[in-house]
């Protein structure tokens, strides 16, 4: 695995939360009719957004291996969930909170030591 330091992952989480508002503005996007001002602005702002994402990505990935970005893409998942509940007042179920630790578990245990590879 590319040795990558704290900064650099770091970054890619950065990436990865961007990537996840996208949702958000889909979903208030969603939430006004078809091409009213409001619908306009959250879909400007989803394409934006998509597009930082787009550029950023592409300087995470040269840090990384392709497997280990996005297996950390696979915090998505953790972002949505606390966007929807600090945005949009959704409930934190116990399945989700499970969900949130096994995918954290998941990726402590990848970029530890999960994803070298055996020599």
């Amino acid at each position: 695995m590319k040795k990558a330091g704290i900064f650099s992952f770091i970054f890619l989480q950065l990436m990865v939360a961007v990537y996840s508002f996208g949702g958000i503005f889909g979903k208030l996007a969603a939430r006004h009719s078809f091409m009213s001002l409001k619908f306009c602005i959250f879909y400007a702002l989803l394409t934006g957004f998509l597009f930082i994402y787009a550029i950023g990505w592409q300087q995470a990935i040269k840090r990384f291996e392709l497997t280990a970005a996005y297996s950390a893409k696979s915090a998505s998942v953790i972002w949505g969930m606390l966007w929807g509940m600090l945005i949009f007042h959704e409930k934190l179920t116990v399945l989700k909170a499970i969900g949130i630790v096994l995918v954290f578990t998941g990726l402590i245990v990848y970029f530890s030591k999960g994803g070298e590879e055996e020599k």
